[in-house]
């Protein structure tokens, strides 16, 4: 869907901005090498600035090892992302604000020059320890009640009606954020670094100002849900997708044929084709010169933990050398090899080790 794609679209936005932002830093160290700092500004950043060597690992005060304790032992069976990668968690909320629509891991490989997009299915069954199951049911009886309390999109919430709290916090006053990423981090091994959250939809408001983008749509799409007011309707061949089609174009995953037959489409193939054709085509110096108008985009429409001016350099300095070695994009899909059914909520079951 839409904001599956947007969060994604997110991280492409950053890259873009993060350039700038390493052009900027460079520039005012430079200017001031004789000092070795930088003055401090009006938003009370520091006023030194820890310049970053080559490689951008995260401090070991930002990496987890593997946290014990949420669940029985909850293991997915295969390695993912390798310990030095820089992991990004992209969540969408759902309408109510309440679980994560969208659950998007983007991992950055320094070494081999590759960006990694993990895909988290909403609807996994996370294995909940009874010790856990029970601190719900005493502190939060209403939600221990409610259909579904077990899916990873749930997760967040869980942790913050349990007022879950680590003895080593990751995101200082985050309960949701805490628990999620320790839940990924217990079941499939992947050290969250930083997030971005999207609180409203801003992906047609970013497709339309970088004036559209060029697709092959690969068949006919035609479907109309005039509750959700959407309404696809597009010609197969290339074409420029302006922010209305584009939204059509990544959340078509079933409608019907010319010839009147129903069909059903795996959208994930569309979400790739997509950002892979809004890739080559936008993000390139010469669109640096619009970071700023992209910057006040995406802010409105997003949270991150991100906030540091040193941080930011760190990213800064990542997005520069994704896009001088041109990384490559490639997915990553979970495997579910069964599914579950408990209280009349569907699960989907991870294959575990």
């Amino acid at each position: 869907m839409a904001k599956k794609i947007f969060l994604v679209f997110t991280i492409v936005m950053v890259l873009i901005s993060g350039t700038i932002c390493y052009s900027m830093i460079s520039a005012a160290i430079s200017k001031k090498a004789n000092n070795k700092k930088i003055a401090a500004d009006m938003t009370g950043y520091p006023s030194v600035i820890p310049i970053p060597t080559e490689s951008v690992e995260m401090e070991d005060k930002n990496r987890q090892t593997h946290h014990t304790g949420i669940t029985n032992g909850q293991k997915y069976y295969t390695e993912l992302s390798p310990k030095s990668n820089v992991n990004i968690l992209l969540v969408g909320l759902d309408p109510t604000y309440s679980n994560f629509d969208t659950m998007v891991i983007v991992s950055l490989n320094e070494k081999d020059n590759t960006i990694s997009l993990i895909d988290l299915p909403r609807d996994i069954y996370i294995d909940y320890t009874d010790d856990l199951i029970k601190t719900l049911k005493e502190k939060a009886y209403e939600f221990y009640k409610e259909k579904g309390n077990r899916k990873l999109n749930a997760a967040a919430a869980f942790g913050r009606k349990i007022k879950y709290k680590p003895e080593k916090e990751r995101f200082p006053g985050k309960s949701d954020m805490n628990f999620l990423t320790d839940i990924i981090n217990e079941v499939f091994g992947i050290n969250i670094d930083d997030y971005i959250m999207v609180k409203t939809d801003g992906f047609r408001e970013l497709v339309d100002y970088f004036g559209g983008v060029v697709i092959d749509v690969p068949y006919y799409m035609h479907y109309e849900d005039p509750v959700q007011n959407l309404y696809i309707h597009l010609e197969p061949g290339i074409q420029r997708l302006d922010g209305t089609k584009a939204e059509g174009f990544v959340r078509f995953r079933q409608g019907y044929t010319r010839d009147g037959r129903f069909v059903q489409y795996t959208r994930s193939e569309n979400t790739i084709a997509f950002l892979k054709a809004f890739y080559e085509q936008h993000v390139t110096l010469k669109n640096l010169s619009k970071t700023g108008k992209v910057y006040e985009i995406v802010k409105k429409n997003t949270e991150t933990s991100v906030n540091s001016l040193g941080e930011i350099y760190k990213y800064a300095l990542l997005a520069k050398k994704a896009l001088d070695n041109k990384y490559s994009i490639e997915s990553i899909e979970i495997i579910c090899e069964g599914t579950k059914i408990i209280d009349g909520a569907h699960y989907e079951l991870i294959k575990t080790k």
